[in-house]
Order: C-alpha cells, then sequence, then structure tokens
C-alpha cells in the first residue's frame, strides 16, 4: 500500500467513525481540491445528504468537528458541503519522500496484472513501403501501451503483424519488373525506389484497367505462392523487413512475436472454406461476405470476386493462431481510428464463430500535415529518416549553442535523446481521439508542453543533487516548517502511483504526459520558492532528498514514454 493510499484508509476510517452506521464511504468518494489552500483531499457531502435527507454543508460542518489531527492528518475543515484534509508535512511528506528513496525504479509499479496475459498488436506496417511520421503514432502508442501494461505486473506480449501480401505490394512488385525491370536506379535508396514504384503504380492501375488486372494477377498469385513475380516479391521482401526492423530497432519496439500475412495464407484458406461450411460466410455478387446487418456492421467483406483475400479474411486466422499460440485472456489491436468498422465487423465475426476472449480496439487519431492527410497512395508523406534528420539538426543546434566547451560526441549524444523526446512526446501527449499536426519547432521547445521540457527538468533536478554536498535525509523533514510549494511537490510524487495504475486500467496514456508536465511544473514552483544550496543544513538535506525523490519519479514516468534522461542539457 502506497503513502497516499494509507492517509486515504485513515481518513475513510476517521469518516465512518464520524458518521456512524448511516454511510460507509470508499475511496471513490474521496477527490483533489481545485484548489490547493483548501487541502489535499476532500469528501463530498452530497450522497450523505440525499441519504439523510439533510442539508449537506450542515452535515459537512458537523463531521469537520467531529474530526481531529491524527497520523497523516494535519487539519480538517469544511468548506461548503465539503470536507477537506490537510496531509502533515512532517508525517506525510515524509513518508512519500522515503517511500520513493527505498523503492527508485520500483516505484509506482503494481501487480494488479500477475498472472494475466495480455497480448498487443501494434507496429503492423506495411512491406514494400517507406515508414512515415504518420507510422509513429502507432509504433509509440503500442509501445508506450505495452510498458505502462508491464509495470502493472501485466504478462505482455508485444506482437507485430507486418501486411506483406496486400494490394499495395501486389501494385509495387507489379512495377518493380514492369517498370524498372527489375533494376534500382543508381543512387536511389531501395525503399525510397519501392515507396516511387507503389505511387506509379497506383497511378496507372486506376487508370488503365489492364494494369489492374495484371496487378490483381499478381496478386492472386503471391497468395498461392507462385507465378513469374514471386522471385520478384522474395527479394524487394527480404529489403522491406530488414528497414522495418531497423526502424524499429531505433526506436528499441519490444516485438516478442511476429506474424506476416504470407505465413497466414494457408490457415485464412481453411479458416475461410470451414466458414463457408458452417454458413456463417456467404456469397454475394461473387464475393464471400459475413452479413452482419443484424449487428448493424453491414457486410463484412473477406474475399473479392477476384479470389483474393482482404485483411479482415486473414485477421480472422491471426486471431485464431494468436490463441493457438499463447493463449491470452485478451488481445488489444492499436489500429487507426480509420480501421474501427473493419475491427467491428472482425470482432463480431469472432464471435459469432464462437471466440469468447476479450478483444479491444485502442483506436487513435492519425497525424497530418498543415496541408492535410498522409497518403502513401499519392506519395504525400514525410518519411521517417529526413524527418529524423531534421530533428536531429535542430536539436544539435540547440545543444551547440548552450554548450560551446562540449565536444562534438556529447553534443550529439545529447541531441539526439533531445529530439527523440519531441518526437516521442509529440506522439504521446495528445488523447488518442484528437489527431495531431506535427510542428518540429513547437515539440522542439524547452518551454511549454514539450518533451525537451521534461528533460530540461530532470537534467536541473540533477545538477542540484549535485552541488548538494551534505547529503539528502528524509529525516530532516522533521521539525522544520514547510513551505507551500514543497508541500505540492511532495503531493505530485504521492499520486504518481495512482496515475500509473488508472493508465493501465483505461489505456489514456496521455495521463502520464499529462502528469509528468504537472510534476514538472511543480519543481519549477519548488524551485523558485525553496532554495536548497543555501538552506540551512537540515533543510537543505530534507529538500535533497525531495529533490532526489522528483528525479527519480520523473525519470520512471520517463522511461514509460521511452524517453532517455540526460543528466546535463
Amino acid at each position: 500500500m502506497t503513502t497516499l493510499q494509507q492517509a486515504k484508509q485513515l481518513i475513510l476510517t476517521e469518516l465512518k467513525k464520524a458518521v456512524g452506521k448511516e454511510y460507509t464511504p470508499s475511496v471513490d468518494d474521496l477527490s483533489y481540491p481545485p484548489d490547493a489552500k483548501l487541502g489535499d483531499l476532500s469528501f463530498a457531502c452530497f450522497s450523505l445528504a440525499k441519504g439523510l435527507k439533510r442539508n449537506p454543508v450542515e452535515i459537512a460542518t458537523e463531521i469537520a468537528a467531529k474530526i481531529g489531527p491524527k497520523g497523516f492528518i494535519r487539519a480538517i475543515a469544511s468548506a461548503g458541503p465539503y470536507v477537506n484534509f490537510s496531509l502533515d508535512d512532517a508525517a506525510f511528506c515524509g513518508a512519500v519522500v522515503a517511500e520513493v528513496a527505498a523503492e527508485k525504479k520500483a516505484y509506482g509499479t503494481s501487480e494488479v496484472g500477475a498472472k494475466k496475459r495480455i497480448m498487443v498488436e501494434y507496429a503492423n506496417l506495411n512491406t514494400h513501403k517507406d515508414v512515415h511520421i504518420g507510422h509513429l503514432r502507432n509504433m509509440l502508442v503500442g509501445q508506450t501501451v505495452i510498458d505502462v501494461l508491464r509495470v502493472n505486473g501485466y504478462d505482455v506480449i508485444p506482437t507485430s503483424y507486418i501486411n506483406d501480401l496486400g494490394a499495395n505490394v501486389a501494385l509495387c512488385v507489379w512495377a518493380v519488373k514492369n517498370l524498372a525491370h527489375g533494376a534500382i536506379p543508381e543512387g536511389e535508396e531501395r525503399i525510397s525506389f519501392l515507396q516511387r514504384m507503389y505511387v506509379e503504380a497506383t497511378a496507372l492501375s486506376k487508370a488503365d484497367e489492364k494494369v489492374h488486372a495484371e496487378v490483381s494477377q499478381v496478386q492472386r498469385d503471391l497468395e498461392a505462392g507462385k507465378g513469374p513475380m514471386l522471385s520478384t516479391w522474395k527479394k524487394t521482401h527480404a529489403w522491406s523487413v530488414k528497414y522495418l526492423k531497423a526502424v524499429f530497432k531505433e526506436f528499441n519496439l519490444p516485438i516478442d512475436v511476429w506474424y506476416f500475412e504470407s505465413d497466414l495464407i494457408k490457415d485464412t484458406k481453411r479458416t475461410i472454406e470451414d466458414l463457408i461450411a458452417r454458413g456463417i460466410v456467404t456469397s454475394s455478387q461473387g464475393a464471400w461476405i459475413v452479413d452482419l446487418e443484424e449487428e448493424k456492421l453491414g457486410a463484412n467483406l473477406l474475399v473479392k470476386t477476384d479470389g483474393t483475400f482482404l485483411y479482415n479474411a486473414k485477421d480472422i486466422a491471426l486471431a485464431m493462431k494468436k490463441e493457438e499460440d499463447h493463449h491470452p485472456m485478451r488481445s488489444i489491436y492499436v489500429i487507426d481510428a480509420r480501421q474501427s468498422l473493419l475491427m467491428q465487423q472482425l470482432f463480431a465475426t469472432l464471435k459469432r464463430m464462437g471466440f469468447t476472449k476479450d478483444l479491444q480496439h485502442l483506436s487513435y487519431e492519425f497525424v497530418t500535415l498543415k496541408e492535410g492527410a498522409m497518403s502513401s497512395r499519392t506519395g504525400n508523406i514525410v518519411r521517417w529518416e529526413p524527418f529524423r534528420d531534421e530533428m536531429f539538426k535542430i536539436a544539435t543546434e540547440e545543444t551547440a549553442r548552450r554548450h560551446a566547451d562540449w565536444d562534438a560526441k556529447k553534443v550529439a549524444k545529447v541531441a539526439r535523446a533531445v529530439a527523440f523526446s519531441a518526437i516521442r512526446f509529440g506522439m504521446l501527449k495528445q488523447d488518442l481521439d484528437k489527431k495531431i499536426t506535427f510542428d518540429m519547432a513547437e515539440a522542439m521547445s524547452f518551454e511549454g508542453f514539450t518533451g525537451p521540457y521534461l528533460m530540461y527538468s530532470f537534467a536541473r533536478m540533477r545538477s542540484i543533487l549535485k552541488k548538494g554536498s551534505k547529503g539528502r535525509r528524509v529525516e530532516g523533514s522533521k521539525g522544520r516548517e514547510w513551505v507551500p510549494a514543497e508541500h505540492a511537490l511532495v503531493l505530485a510524487l504521492a499520486k504518481y502511483p495512482e496515475v500509473v495504475f488508472a493508465a493501465g486500467q483505461t489505456l489514456r496514456i496521455s495521463t502520464v504526459s499529462q502528469y509528468l508536465f504537472d510534476l514538472c511544473q511543480a519543481f519549477s514552483t519548488f524551485y523558485e520558492n525553496a532554495p536548497v544550496i543555501s538552506a540551512e543544513p537540515d533543510v537543505q538535506a530534507s529538500r535533497l532528498a525531495i529533490v532526489e525523490a522528483a528525479a527519480q519519479t520523473l525519470k520512471n514516468g520517463l522511461a514509460l514514454l521511452g524517453i532517455e534522461t540526460v543528466d546535463e542539457m
């Protein structure tokens, strides 16, 4: 039980004594007052007043009069219909700082998910295409969900399902063979070449029915594992997979299990044949569908009229394969909001098949440019590599400007960490149902709601700790007067385990980003109002302990977002 949980339990116990048998308060009845001057925790008397048919303001006044200071509770006061509790500086705040100091990296973790297995499917990129900034949100959201679930004790299996046989692949392979005659122009990168082939083939296929028919035949041949284009597919497939894995490595993406469309074709055929035999899949105008009108989801198209499989057909086989291989109690699909209907159709079809495991579509909105949405088909994308290099350039120039005495190696190391913090935080700070228009200059700012600001706050904490030569002692918190900024910072630290637990339950990972920003804001106020190095020895020791606890908590939280900290910036 965390220190904050202990404080809440004490408050609930005292409330029960004051209220009597008429009402049993729960932890859900406690909230945080909107103004810190009112107190640290608040109990609303509305439900109690409704049951007793009395004025909530009168009840709050009576309850506050019955409860006195005890343990972590320093003061009690009523404010309208609320009973507000102020927590003790030495007892509560000292215990929080000691808790962080004792648990270090483990602070904020829990075992709520022990022995519960979850598969998180993400980083489902297509072969034969560039990685662009629109893909980053998928990868980083998935990675953060995995990390948040893991610190809550869940057995998480990170899974990537690579789309290597879709229509886009057939278009690209056709173009490589027919437009480029299998050769990459001198000086052009392999993946840029494949992306260009895809764009050109898409335009030709739309304009020329003959090309469209040839591409359809290529897709049928590839699904059958035969035909004149198979060798071209194998060669370009190898290029693509190597490239994808290199990008995933740059982000340190955890992927324990890999699935490829091409490996599931036989399973998909068998599954569709079985569903036809069971009457779940039926023929419709030459295609094969699952009629989901009863669920108001229309027709789930699985096999096109030309005999090629659509994504949902393969996803049915994938769901069965994941169950066969790993038996997860829950599967989370990190897929953008534009695929919401397909996900609903997939889940409804699996339910008709008798599949009862918990399935969740973790939906997110896409990343846009100022000119509008990106599209691989038209070539309107911002490729990952130029985007990364430009971010590195900005970070390098800013770091070198701040530290003219640093050598190039140190500048490069810090600049890389800063650039990645900007990218990650920029993709993770928004609620998933909000679109992102990524602005490089804004993301790289050392002020405001950005990754570099959080990293700068950590570096400032480390600088203070480096200067403090008289040790850090939690005991120094006793017998001295605390300033409000100290108390506010420690209360913010106390909330961290709650934030991580809630994020693990709701998967609202933006709450972690918001918490870390609020924590840094609280530290900034502390820094301005509670001198550390110039303080008296006992006060300095106590405040250094607070700074160390803040640095540890911030580092733990940034690690959840995949952000690497540096001690100097």
